[in-house]
């Protein structure tokens, strides 16, 4: 159970981390596929919360080693996929998808931001395009943090 709530917590972070993360200007690539991938987590952020969503999780198999193992090898791919809330009385449902956000480990092409690159698309849009400046706000910072974050979830159990 706690090594349950410890993921959860490092999900969570990971959330906060995809909307601050940098990378070089190196492209990262589209997962068409990524709804085929290992869902990791799901939640509905609070209505009070700016990204008052259903957040859901994916993660390829390189990253599920590196949930396992603390440390993720290059290939490693992660997902945020949010969707509207759609709330007819006390149920809550999926509506639009709203954007997709995308982390991938590449050391060599993303060195300048610790081996991770992000980007992100709005709605149904495949292509990955967010502003320069949400991609490179904190010069890697993020990445360095997530990574520690997310060993940090796989020793805790």
């Amino acid at each position: 159970m706690k090594t349950a709530a410890v993921r959860v917590m490092a999900i969570v972070s990971l959330a906060g981390a995809f909307y601050l993360m940098a990378d070089s200007n190196e492209a990262v690539p589209y997962p068409a596929d990524y709804r085929r991938w290992t869902v990791t987590r799901s939640f509905i952020a609070a209505s009070e919360s700016q990204n008052s969503s259903f957040h859901h999780y994916y993660a390829n198999d390189k990253a599920m080693e590196g949930f396992t193992s603390g440390v993720f090898p290059n290939g490693s791919v992660i997902v945020d996929e949010r969707l509207e809330v759609d709330r007819r009385g006390a149920e809550s449902f999926e509506g639009k998808r709203i954007s997709v956000s995308v982390m991938r480990k590449d050391n060599q092409r993303y060195a300048a931001t610790g081996g991770w690159g992000f980007d992100a698309a709005k709605g149904d849009h495949p292509t990955l395009d967010a502003p320069p400046e949400l991609r490179a706000a904190s010069g890697g910072r993020c990445a360095r943090e997530l990574t520690g974050t997310l060993a940090y979830s796989v020793q805790s159990e």
